[in-house]
This record gives C-alpha cells, sequence and structure tokens, in this order.
C-alpha cells in the first residue's frame, strides 16, 4: 500500500508522521474493537450450539462455581472435556504448565494455532513432548544462558544429599550419535537442533543502569545486547567486605548485614514507596538462616519498626530465594549474599557449591542481573583471591565456574569503588576470554551530512557547544544531535535533521517510530528540521529551533520526572557488622592455648563473690528466648565435627559465638549471641 501511495515530493513538516501516528493508532482501536465483536458472536453462536446438543445443560450451569440443585459443580477438567470447542471460544489464550497442558488436553494434538513455552531453557523434553503436539505453530522462548534443567533440585530437596558440594556435575551429556534430538538437555535445545528460526531480543530492559548489565553482556553474549542508559547518576553496584565466616553452610554475618542493609539503607522512593527488594543467596541454607532471622524479629516488640518496614515490603514483592530457584524474578534492588568465606580454621575452600560446575555459570548470570536499580554485594571471600581472578579465567580457557565467580566479585568491587579503568578492563578481559566473538559496526562520531554540520553550527552561535552532542548513542541507537540543558530537571532534546536519502527506505517510517517511541519513553523531546524546510529559510528554521529549545527551558507546566532523588531509596553507608569468630580464627592457626586465653580472659575475674561463673569446661544449661528451647553444652577447647547430644549434653568449642557470649556470665544473666538475634538465659552452671 505505501509503495503504490507514496509521491516522491520531499515533506515539509511534521504533518506527516502526526498522521502516520494518528492513523496507527486509530487502526489499533479498530482492531480491539473487531476483535472483541468477533469474539463475542463466537461465544453466542458456540452457546447456541451447544443449549441444542444439550437441551438439559445450560452454559451457566456448566461453569457455576457453586453446586445447585439441579447440578454439580465441575472441575476444570470436566469442563473441558464436556465441550473444548466451547471453552476455547470463551478462553481462546488459555495459560498453564506443560503437564496440565498434556492432562487437560489429552488427544488433541495440532488442536491450538500456536502454543508457546516461556523459560525454556529449564524444561525437559520428555516433560513436554505431549504439550508440543496440541500445536500447529510452536514458539519457544528462551535464554541458552540462563539455568538447564537438573536432577540437582530434586536432590537437595528431597534429602538425597546433604552437602551441595558433594553432588557430582552432571553436566556431560551422553550423546546418542544415531539419534541427536534424545541427547538435547533442553527444550531450548532441540529447538535449535531443530533449526528453529531464531530471533533474539537485543534490547535489554530490565537494567536500569548498563553496568548492572555490562558484566553478563561482556562474559556471556558476546556484547550483543544493547542496555538503557541510567536515567539519574549513582552507583549501582555496591560492594560489602564483610569478612564473615562460613560455617554449616551458613555465614551468620553476611546474614546479619543483609538485614541491616534492609533496616538502614533501604529507603522510601519519591513517590512515598519502597522500592521492591529480594534478598539472593547462594546456597539454600543461607537462605533458610535469613528468613528465620527476619521471623525471629517478629517476636520482639523492640524491632516492631523493622517489622512493619518487612510487611510493607513483603507487600511489594520481597523475596529470599537461592540461586536456584531465583530465575524469572526481578526486583528494583537485589541484596546478594555469596555466603562462602573463610572457615572456622581460619582457611578457605574454594567450594562453590554448583556454582563450581562446568555449567554453574549460567547460575551465576541468572543470580547477578535480577536487579533493575542496584545490588548490593555482601561477600566474605577473601579480597586477594578473586582480585587474582586472571590466573583462574586463563586456567578455564572461559568464562566458567569459579573464575567468572571471582571476576564478577572484582567487577563488582570496581564499580562500588567508582574505579573506571579497572571496571573496563575488567569488561576487556571477559571479553577476550569469550568463545564467541561479536562484531559490531561502529558508528562514526562525525557530523554525517553538510546539513547536520550547517545545524550544528546554527546551534553554536546560540548556546554553548558543551550543550551540543554529536551523534549521540543511547540504547543502541544513534541521535543526530543532542541539546542537553544546564537545567535540572529538563530533559534531553533530540535534534533530527532529516532529509530526502532518509526516505528512501520504504521501512523507514517504522523504524522511526519505534524509535522515537523508545527515546521519548526515556525522557527525550524531538525536534525534527526537514531539509527542504532548511534549504529554503534556513534562518527561519534556526529561529524555530532556538525557540523551541527556550520555550522547553522556561516551561513550567511541562512535569519533567526528577529522578535525581530516586538514589536516597538505597543509600551505600553500610553499617559493619563485627564478626567475634573471625577476629579469632587466625589466632587458632598460630596457637589454640593463646585463642582460648584471649576469648576467655576474663573468666579468671571474680566480680562477684561466691558466684560460679561460665568458663572453659563448663557444662551450661541455657535457654534460647527466641523460642524458648532448653540446651545443655559443655565449653571445650578441642574442634568438634560432630555435634551429637551425648547424656544430654552439647559439647561446643571455646570459639563459638555462643561460648564467647556466655563467658564469665552468671546464672541468671541474658545475654546476646556474638551480634546476632539469638538471646539466652543461663538457668545452670557446673564447673568441674
Amino acid at each position: 500500500m505505501l509503495v503504490n501511495s507514496a509521491n516522491i515530493d520531499l515533506p515539509t513538516d511534521d504533518k506527516d508522521h502526526q498522521e502516520l501516528n494518528n492513523t496507527l493508532s486509530n487502526l489499533e482501536n479498530e482492531q480491539l474493537k473487531y476483535i472483541r465483536e468477533y469474539w463475542f458472536s463466537k461465544q453466542i453462536d458456540a452457546t447456541r450450539e451447544f443449549d441444542v446438543r444439550n437441551p438439559n445443560l445450560s452454559v451457566e450451569n456448566l461453569y457455576n462455581k457453586r453446586k445447585s440443585n439441579n447440578h454439580q459443580r465441575l472441575s476444570l477438567r470436566q469442563i473441558v472435556k464436556y465441550d473444548l470447542d466451547l471453552f476455547t471460544t470463551f478462553f481462546p489464550v488459555v495459560l498453564t504448565t506443560p503437564d496440565v497442558c498434556s492432562n487437560l488436553f489429552r488427544g488433541k494434538n495440532q488442536y491450538f494455532d500456536i502454543v508457546m513455552f516461556d523459560e525454556a531453557s529449564q524444561l525437559k523434553l520428555e516433560d513436554n513432548l505431549p504439550a508440543l503436539l496440541k500445536a500447529k505453530q510452536i514458539i519457544i522462548a528462551g535464554d541458552e544462558h540462563q539455568m538447564p534443567p537438573s536432577n540437582y533440585f530434586s536432590k537437595i530437596f528431597d534429602g538425597t544429599i546433604d552437602d551441595e558440594d558433594d553432588f557430582e556435575d552432571e553436566d556431560e551429556i551422553k550423546i546418542d550419535r544415531d539419534n541427536i534430538l534424545l541427547s538435547c538437555e533442553s527444550l531450548l535445545d532441540f529447538a535449535s537442533e531443530l533449526s528453529f528460526e531464531k530471533k533474539y531480543l537485543d534490547f535489554h530492559y530490565r537494567s536500569r543502569h548498563p553496568f548492572l548489565i555490562d558484566f553478563s553482556n561482556y562474559a556471556f553474549y558476546g556484547q550483543r545486547l544493547k542496555p538503557l542508559p541510567n536515567g539519574f547518576e549513582y552507583t549501582p553496584i555496591k560492594y560489602i567486605k564483610v569478612n564473615g565466616t562460613y560455617s554449616d553452610h551458613t555465614n551468620e554475618v553476611e546474614a546479619e548485614t543483609v538485614l541491616s542493609i534492609i533496616e538502614n539503607n533501604i529507603n522510601r522512593l519519591p513517590n512515598g514507596e519502597y522500592p521492591s527488594v529480594g534478598i539472593a543467596t547462594f546456597n539454600i541454607h543461607q537462605r533458610n538462616l535469613i528468613l528465620g532471622k527476619i521471623n525471629d524479629r517478629r517476636k520482639f516488640d523492640s524491632y516492631a519498626e523493622f517489622n512493619e518496614k518487612i510487611l510493607e515490603l513483603e507487600e511489594n514483592g520481597l523475596f529470599v530465594k537461592n540461586l536456584e530457584n531465583i530465575q524469572g524474578d526481578e526486583r528494583d534492588v537485589i541484596i546478594l549474599t555469596t555466603t562462602y568465606g573463610i572457615n572456622l580454621d581460619g582457611k578457605f575452600a574454594h567450594r562453590f557449591g554448583s556454582i563450581n560446575h562446568q555449567k554453574g555459570y549460567k547460575l551465576l548470570n541468572v543470580i547477578i542481573t535480577r536487579a533493575k536499580y542496584k545490588i548490593y554485594v555482601c561477600s566474605s571471600i577473601p579480597e586477594e583471591v578473586f582480585l587474582n581472578y586472571k590466573e583462574y579465567l586463563s586456567v578455564e580457557g572461559s568464562n566458567k565456574r569459579r573464575a567468572v565467580f571471582f571476576a564478577y566479585l572484582a567487577y563488582c568491587k570496581s564499580v562500588s569503588d567508582n574505579d573506571a579503568a579497572q571496571r573496563l578492563a575488567i569488561l576487556n578481559t571477559l571479553s577476550e576470554n569469550t568463545t564467541k566473538s561479536s562484531t559490531f559496526n561502529i558508528l562514526n562520531e562525525d557530523l554525517e551530512s553538510p546539513f547536520e554540520e550547517e545545524v550544528y553550527q546554527a546551534l553554536t552561535e546560540h548556546f554553548d557547544k558543551d550543550q551540543i552532542i554529536i551523534q549521540y548513542k543511547f540504547a543502541g541507537f544513534r541521535i543526530d544531535l543532542v541539546y542537553e540543558s544546564k537545567i535540572n530537571g529538563v530533559p534531553k532534546i533530540a535534534i533530527e535533521s532529516d532529509g530526502a536519502a532518509y526516505h528512501s527506505s520504504q521501512e523507514a517510517y517504522l523504524y522511526d517510530r519505534h524509535r522515537q517511541k523508545i527515546l521519548e519513553g526515556h525522557g527525550f523531546i524531538f525536534h525534527r528540521i526537514w531539509g527542504t524546510n532548511w534549504w529554503r529559510n534556513q534562518k527561519r528554521e534556526t529561529k524555530i529551533l532556538v525557540e523551541f529549545i527556550k520555550n522547553i527551558e522556561n516551561s513550567k507546566h511541562l512535569a519533567f520526572e526528577d529522578k535525581s532523588n530516586i538514589s536516597l531509596a538505597f543509600t551505600d553507608n553500610i553499617a559493619m557488622i563485627e564478626n567475634e569468630v573471625a577476629k579469632v580464627a587466625p589466632i587458632l592457626q598460630k596457637d589454640l592455648k593463646e585463642t582460648i586465653e584471649a576469648v576467655s580472659g576474663k573468666e579468671t575475674e571474680q566480680t562477684v563473690p561466691f558466684k560460679e561463673i561460665v568458663k572453659l569446661n563448663s557444662i551450661v544449661e541455657v535457654k534460647y528466648l527466641n523460642n524458648q528451647n532448653n540446651l545443655k553444652i559443655k565449653l571445650v577447647a578441642i574442634k568438634i565435627n560432630n555435634f551429637e547430644i551425648i547424656d544430654g549434653i552439647k559439647k561446643i568449642n571455646i570459639n563459638s559465638p555462643l561460648a564467647g557470649s556466655i563467658l564469665g556470665k552468671s546464672v541468671g544473666d541474658t545475654v546476646k549471641i556474638g551480634n546476632l538475634d539469638n538471646y539466652v538465659e543461663i538457668l545452670e552452671i557446673v564447673n568441674e
């Protein structure tokens, strides 16, 4: 239609664009109107046909939510089985899981025009084949760099294995050379093997700051993704050196730091609401620990304000999830606890569970890309280890396993420290180490035509040169000229100089509309100068342009969104949590005896005459005030590997947080365990 109806007259104003926008908008409304009327007419026809076939049963009774004297309430499966065509006429779009689809529409192969599968990287072919058969056309959506299906999760959750580090890497898939399709790891791989037509979503819309996606873009996606620039200045990643101790698959100090961030650093947005928050952990044990701490705090009146904040955050989607079940989630702020660190012996073991597997990088990729605005990274991994990421990358030969994990921590630290040189060096190293490279056309930053040069020169006669940006790049687009005002809150003005060559493409109108829609959605205001008008009367067009810019700057009635205060909703002044165990761990490696004396030095101080106090080898009965449970313990100097209770007594090392908190205390004292939110009351002391 456009080719046949177009003429070669050069455009002189925005009339054509405005008419096109109005026409497409009206067309959309007419389409929706037609669809609704068509759908309604089909429902009427289907209802009449059903009444003819079923004189003793009405559609109202079939879909009755409550049973009546004449009709029992039917299940969804019964309704569908009764009359599938009637069901799909009323509900032409059905959202369901693949297994429910298989059971609900059993025997109806090629019944649906389209069947779409989301998160296909996690779907197994054998579980989804029946649903595939229901389609005339199949659309499979997924990310090859996100989590694959695995037996790992079921074995962790059903208790088959106790230690995630003991789980064997399942990444080596046995290939059936006779039937390669049977060897596909996921439905996404299946589609790739069958050479499905591929369409990439190159624009990355989630992250509101490029630094949040740059790491994955360079490490895994070959720089193919086009992030959208940030709308206000702030630091998107805060790295927090915690120095916690990794014990029993958890890190108490990191868990406390997470709660501290929620309490002290998550504030209200300018609209009065809290940002949405997600807490991400590197294993399920740390997840359970944090959930337990949040629930324990709710039992104390002293945390009333914190509890009210948690309730409001929960209403806005607060979650605590480990890396194996966080895919698909997104929040304004993600608080990440890496969990791993130096153990009670003062040693650091390079055991990172599933991250260390061949395809563990997919789990890492998922967990580090959940944030829209901000990531807090709480880590106890020694800096001297992860800053040596280049050595590990060279060993791996690709961006995988612990090497890419260490590189991410180094990247977070560089962003947090505003070290641009180090950040770019890490990204370049990742790019060089990737197995796939992408080539891009680098746009020429010089002005592309005499027309644009003339517009630029005209602008410089009225405004400072530093306010005029040439060939401005934004989200993969290029804008001829951008005027950036020095007045806070005034949006950038995109100045487009459209000549005849621009309109030579039959699809230029469509691309331009899509492009302008995205840019306007991110705060730009457009002013278009037509080459025809410029050539006829340059002075007049310059005057129009200058007046347009000044009117925008002086407009009081335009509600420009000032985003400068958004960053106040996630501050960086982190309250550090001290780790009592970390203080004594280095001493442990030197001399255990000195450690005992350092921790329990006050056990020889008898401040109250003839009163028993807790010391080395004491047997103590304590009551946990959080859950009212009693426990008998004995403080010993040896390392405890087996925490069995023998004769009703549990032995604990004198360097543990509980022992360190009760040393020198007496019966009746109530103490807080280290820096944690657990409180115990001393009921009885027996000294040998």
